[in-house]
């Protein structure tokens, strides 16, 4: 729970009822009871502290006012002696509504209603009273501030025809006015706290709170289980931004966004904390638990994201996990402490990261009482008050739950839930860091097609830290040059010989760049795969063409006779790098290789092409989504152009740990090579530099003609980005990722996750006319290489194999947006 101290107001957001459409709708009458406004006389019931009811004074003149119209209220107990000029406002929480039928079934309960809310309620917890339940706060001025608003007190507008007011942002300000003139104006000490959507707005209202007072008031906040993560579900969804998005959109809240996060993210981004929380100025204390109960259940696997209710006893009994569960709930864990990781390095921070099954911890008696969850022998109220009051750097994160799932058994922790009957905990061994030296070493090039010219990019080394790694030089190999003579093996195999990319090395005085292309001109011989060898330290330009260059009149009807060429991949930035690191003697110029091959293409007659197609597989794939625009740029509108990504849709996936291993790859890839200038602007402008390397963020906006060739369970994406060795540990996963047969239900349901966050990725790129897509169920890595092009026992969609479907699409014979959902529940059968 969050709690914030102020010596003049301390603003309380509690966590109620969860009234929207993730759980079940609440009905209430439309009477409207008679409110006494009161200066926080109590009534003590068994020692309990009962707090009247208190009107906002001239909330109504402002247009605060609850969903419904009435006038917003809170619940104040007054403080004495040394906490006579000390303020806690804590804001009350209760999840939110998202659309007019859930904010109208609100406005019927005390969430959306003054009328509907209890004339007094129980101060408990950080609200408490009692000295030995309280310490620190317990004479302070304590406020609850009561939440009827749906958008934890940020939105404004409103929607005349269901008769909704959205005014949580002019509530907020309404009742600080109010208690500003019964004294908070002259807090010493004031703390803005509060549990769950209150949680949330503790931290979106901290800085302003901060401005409320003089700089001698010392101005703290805390937020309690408010700590909501932008997380995939089980399904591979994302139903909380999903959720968040019809919020921040229905209530107007986007203007009260902090301006620091909606300069460069969208405003739904901006109403996730893990993008506010390092750019608050003011001390924050974060408190949540690494397996918040209320995200479990309705984040990351919610009911919709289990339909077969497997999750349904883990969601509620951590004790009835499965191990590959229990790794879920471990990336969960994961994910939350990277997200907090920067914020806990300022001085200022506090944190308190505890492994209880719970949702708010600042109430009743995990506040404080014996039983209380401790952590560095602290209990959080002990926490609290240390880094409130400065007597010490609080920044504790249970430890002992990081092993609690070994690869040989299962370690119990209990821990206190809300019911106070203890709960068992399980985790999983920390990830360790990526595989560097793996033996899955792949390659890179780009192909290009054309009548007159066809360019491709093919995949042949990634050149990573995924796999092998490989010294760029800057010697040239002695290549041949050849336009297109061929020497047959076995007379089903062309043989094609490399060419050096002319004027490449003159064009760039500083480096030496090494460009191969091949080309073929006969029509009879098939193209694709290549092999090479080294003599003497030279490369012997010896290569093998298959698949998508293999073209013979039977088997590849579409390009067989065309110009074709296969563009060598050697700078390992998919074509885009431009920078050296001469200490290495290092030369990252993917970008002018580009360049130069064109031009030298373009000199041999790529310039009069009538038809043209750019494409690629795996980090040639996405070179091609990269170039796209490029490519049709150099042709006059006159010649047909297009382009063909061959599994070069990379996701950016969080892996089966939490960690997003690719993420985290690309990031070293941009920023040693140099690509953000090479990026496309269309997203540089909006999204940082690595985000636009992920396809996903690129595609809606290419305007040439454009498809994608992907299956949903990519092979390469499985072993290295969505389940890397790294983030199995206990190689529970060894079998399943090379063969699904072998996976269980679980596991099932996570690569089903990982199939529908790649069908929601190109949702809205399917809907363009001129795109095309061919996504199928296949555990496979590129499939326009060998037999998988044309090949009869090769799977079809739409009783076209993917040569068939791609003809059909480039010459404009027929729309092809074809997906397998043959395997739609092949986890879960």
């Amino acid at each position: 729970m969050v709690k914030f101290l102020w010596v003049g107001i301390v603003t309380a957001l509690v966590f109620r009822i969860w009234v929207d459409g993730f759980l079940e709708e609440k009905h209430f009458d439309e009477t409207v009871p008679s409110l006494l406004e009161t200066y926080g006389s109590s009534e003590a019931a068994n020692d309990i502290l009962m707090v009247g009811l208190t009107l906002v004074k001239g909330a109504a003149a402002k247009g605060a006012v609850c969903l419904d119209g009435t006038v917003p209220a809170y619940h104040l107990h007054r403080g004495y002696g040394s906490g006579a000029n000390s303020w806690l406002i804590h804001l009350q929480g209760g999840a939110w509504c998202n659309d007019t039928k859930s904010c109208s079934n609100r406005k019927l309960s005390p969430y959306g209603s003054s009328a509907h809310m209890e004339p007094e309620i129980a101060f408990s917890g950080i609200l408490s009273n009692h000295s030995e339940e309280n310490p620190e706060f317990f004479n302070w001025n304590r406020v609850e501030l009561r939440y009827c608003d749906g958008a934890s007190f940020s939105g404004d507008s409103e929607n005349q025809a269901a008769k909704l007011k959205f005014r949580g942002q002019r509530i907020w300000l309404a009742a600080m006015d109010d208690l500003m003139s019964k004294g908070m104006r002259n807090a010493n000490h004031a703390l803005l706290s509060g549990c769950s959507a209150g949680g949330l707005s503790s931290i979106l209202h901290c800085d302003e709170f901060r401005g409320l007072f003089p700089t001698t008031t010392k101005v703290k906040c805390l937020s309690d289980a408010g700590l909501f993560l932008d997380v995939v579900d089980i399904s591979g969804e994302r139903t909380m931004r999903d959720f968040y998005s019809g919020v921040v959109s229905l209530q107007g809240v986007e203007e009260n966004l902090p301006r620091f996060c909606t300069s460069h993210l969208d405003p739904t981004s901006c109403f996730f904390p893990e993008n506010l929380i390092v750019n608050i100025t003011t001390p924050l204390f974060i408190l949540n638990s690494a397996y918040d109960s209320w995200q479990i259940n309705n984040s990351l696997a919610p009911p919709s994201a289990d339909p077969h209710g497997e999750w349904k006893s883990c969601r509620y009994n951590l004790a009835s996990c499965s191990a590959s569960q229990m790794q879920i709930l471990q990336g969960f864990r994961n994910q939350m402490l990277n997200a907090v990781r920067q914020f806990s390095m300022r001085n200022q921070s506090g944190m308190f990261i505890n492994s209880c099954l719970v949702h708010c911890q600042t109430e009743k008696s995990a506040w404080y009482a014996n039983e209380s969850p401790a952590l560095g022998n602290k209990t959080i109220a002990e926490a609290v008050g240390d880094w409130y009051f400065d007597r010490a750097e609080v920044k504790v994160v249970d430890e002992t739950c990081r092993h609690l799932i070994p690869c040989l058994g299962h370690v119990l922790v209990p821990c206190l839930q809300r019911s106070q009957s203890p709960i068992m905990v399980w985790t999983l061994f920390p990830p360790t860091p990526p595989d560097t030296n793996s033996n899955s070493l792949r390659g890179s090039m780009v192909k290009f097609l054309w009548i007159g010219i066809v360019t491709a990019l093919v995949f042949r080394t990634w050149v990573d830290g995924f796999v092998e790694e490989k010294n760029l030089d800057e010697t040239v190999p002695s290549l041949l040059e050849t336009d297109g003579s061929s020497k047959a093996f076995n007379d089903t195999l062309l043989m094609v010989e490399l060419t050096l990319v002319q004027q490449a090395a003159s064009a760039w005085m500083e480096q030496h760049l090494l460009i191969i292309y091949i080309v073929d001109m006969d029509r009879e011989r098939t193209v694709g795969s290549f092999t090479f060898r080294e003599e003497h330290g030279v490369t012997t330009p010896k290569v093998v063409l298959t698949a998508q260059l293999h073209f013979s009149d039977w088997d590849h009807q579409q390009f067989f006779n065309w110009n074709r060429v296969e563009l060598r991949y050697c700078d390992g930035a998919s074509f885009s790098g431009d920078s050296e690191s001469q200490e290495a003697k290092l030369q990252f110029r993917g970008q002018r290789i580009w360049l130069s091959a064109m031009d030298h293409l373009m000199s041999k007659g790529m310039r009069d092409a009538k038809n043209a197609l750019l494409c690629g597989c795996s980090a040639g794939g996405l070179s091609t989504i990269l170039h796209c625009d490029e490519f049709r740029g150099m042709f006059p509108t006159s010649t047909k152009v297009k382009c063909l990504s061959d599994a070069g849709f990379f996701l950016d996936a969080v892996d089966i740990s939490g960690q997003r291993t690719l993420r985290d790859y690309y990031s070293g890839v941009v920023s040693l090579q140099g690509l953000q200038e090479n990026l496309p602007r269309f997203c540089t402008s909006h999204l940082d530099p690595t985000s636009c390397f992920f396809p996903e963020n690129l595609i809606v906006n290419i305007t040439t003609p454009l498809f994608i060739l992907n299956s949903a369970y990519d092979s390469w994406q499985i072993n290295n980005s969505f389940v890397p060795p790294s983030a199995d540990p206990c190689s529970e996963w060894e079998s399943c990722r090379f063969n699904l047969a072998s996976c269980s239900a679980s596991q099932m349901q996570i690569l089903q996750g990982f199939r529908n966050q790649m069908l929601n990725a190109v949702k809205e790129f399917s809907m363009p006319n001129q795109n095309g897509m061919f996504i199928n169920s296949c555990l496979v890595h590129c499939q326009t290489k060998e037999s998988a092009l044309f090949a009869h026992e090769f799977p079809a969609l739409g009783n076209k194999t993917i040569g068939e479907a791609l003809g059909d699409w480039y010459f404009d014979r027929a729309e092809v947006k074809v997906v397998d959902e043959t395997c739609c529940d092949l986890a879960l059968e």
